[in-house]
């Protein structure tokens, strides 16, 4: 796009949430239209949870928008709004990315578990045989359960205030992936016996949070990630810090689903 300038043709995108000013997509991606000379722009748009579903329908009858990123607390929801899913974003139940096709009709995928596996790896997590706990099991969290089930971890054990959405998760894993097994527990709290925490509860996300659940002392070999990318300090990560350990936040996270994001809405170098 020459200069920069924003004209009647530059097609747009969009990220959807509540809240939405933590989310750095809109630069990550729109830097990516800039080096790759593509008239194009990705915009958040902060969409309430009361009345989501007509502002979305609003939203996807721009005849000049060519996908969404969907991001907390959209991305189970949003399945009801499109024609068909991905695999992957069956087996998770949620998406975060949706586009429209030439029929018509709309498409949605998940890239969250993926782009959170590639980010562990290149930060040095490894994932094979380890015994994971995960908080929070909405969206991002059965994204990132199912794919760290795929990347081969020896065992999850899931906690939710919502018990009902962890059960069903891990319904959902022990089906498609039994010989990597899930479990669900009330204790927040307890990290004995794990070898990584992984936070995908918002949890952390607003002034004032603390940490998403009442943790003591972490053993220094306990690896931490928390999926939330604003602030890039948590109270969690700090704390994990503070204890020794290897901690990673959210950012890899999406760095990791950037080219995904890219072949899914059609980028390519123009």
């Amino acid at each position: 796009m020459e200069n920069n300038i924003v004209d009647g043709s530059t097609r747009l995108f969009g990220i959807v949430g509540d809240p939405i000013s933590q989310v750095k997509t809109p630069q990550l991606m729109t830097g990516i239209f800039r080096a790759r000379g593509v008239n194009a722009l990705l915009l958040p748009f902060q969409v309430a949870e009361e009345g989501f579903e007509s502002t979305m329908k609003g939203l996807m009858s721009l005849r000049n928008l060519d996908g969404l990123v969907i991001t907390v607390p959209h991305k189970v929801r949003a399945c009801s709004l499109v024609d068909s899913l991905s695999p992957r974003a069956g087996q998770v139940g949620a998406i975060n990315v949706m586009r429209p096709l030439p029929d018509g009709t709309w498409s949605g995928d998940m890239f969250d578990g993926e782009g959170l596996v590639r980010g562990m790896e290149k930060q040095g997590f490894s994932i094979a045989g380890k015994r994971i706990k995960q908080l929070g099991a909405g969206g991002g969290g059965s994204a990132v359960a199912v794919a760290l089930a795929a990347a081969g971890a020896d065992r999850i054990t899931l906690c939710d205030p919502q018990q009902s959405l962890a059960q069903g998760l891990a319904v959902r894993i022990n089906h498609f992936y039994p010989r990597h097994p899930a479990e669900v527990t009330t204790d927040s709290a307890g990290t004995d016996g794990y070898d990584l925490l992984v936070n995908c509860s918002p949890v952390g996300m607003r002034p004032g949070d603390g940490m998403p659940a009442p943790f003591g002392e972490f053993d220094p070999a306990l690896g931490v990630v928390d999926i939330i990318m604003h602030p890039e300090e948590t109270p969690l990560l700090a704390h994990a810090r503070r204890c020794g350990c290897r901690a990673m936040n959210g950012r890899p996270m999406i760095e990791g689903q950037l080219e995904a994001f890219c072949a899914f809405f059609g980028i390519r170098q123009s």
